[in-house]
């Protein structure tokens, strides 16, 4: 186990170039945006709203507590899907993003059967997110684990995103990836 322990020396190293990325990341997005500041807007997953509301009281709730925004999931029907992102530009918490994981069908895995599933599942999280009115993605690439290192995990998953950007940049939808607890881009 003595891989995971870090250094006192590279932790502060990696400490002090972390917070010098952060603030030139800040300084170049401020600049991007022509402002002289950045608000961060509230915003939480559908899934937290009481589950015994409509879609519509939970809406108008997240909207009453002061929300901005909702994360929403991906959903087949895009019929409905359309009329659930309407419903929450009405309510005033537009759905701004689609969590579409990635735990069940890493890209990562060697199984060509796993990706094919992976990128079926991000393919119906793009559309949904167009249909929704979102305009992101949320993907967690790929996972490192005792059957997959971390090399094999990189190659793949880049190369699995890869085949959704037309489809993602045709939507226009950005694939945000990322990284929680599935031991990748440490």
């Amino acid at each position: 186990m003595k891989d995971s322990i870090m250094e006192r020396r590279s932790f502060l190293k990696y400490a002090a170039t972390a917070t010098v990325a952060t603030g030139l990341l800040g300084r170049s997005i401020t600049a991007q945006a022509g402002q002289k500041g950045t608000k961060m807007r509230k915003a939480l997953q559908f899934g937290m709203l009481p589950k015994n509301l409509s879609n519509a009281d939970k809406f108008k709730l997240a909207k009453e507590c002061g929300f901005e925004g909702i994360e929403g999931s991906p959903m087949e029907d895009l019929t409905a899907a359309e009329e659930m992102g309407k419903m929450a530009r009405e309510a005033g918490v537009p759905i701004h993003s689609i969590v579409y994981g990635g735990w069940g069908a890493p890209f990562s895995d060697p199984d060509p059967k796993v990706i094919e599933k992976g990128l079926a599942g991000m393919e119906t999280a793009l559309r949904s997110a167009k249909a929704l009115g979102a305009d992101t993605v949320l993907l967690v690439p790929a996972v490192v684990n005792e059957n997959v290192g971390y090399g094999d995990a990189y190659k793949r998953s880049q190369e699995h995103i890869r085949k959704l950007l037309p489809m993602a940049e045709k939507l226009d939808i950005v694939i945000a990836v990322e990284n929680v607890w599935n031991k990748f881009l440490l």
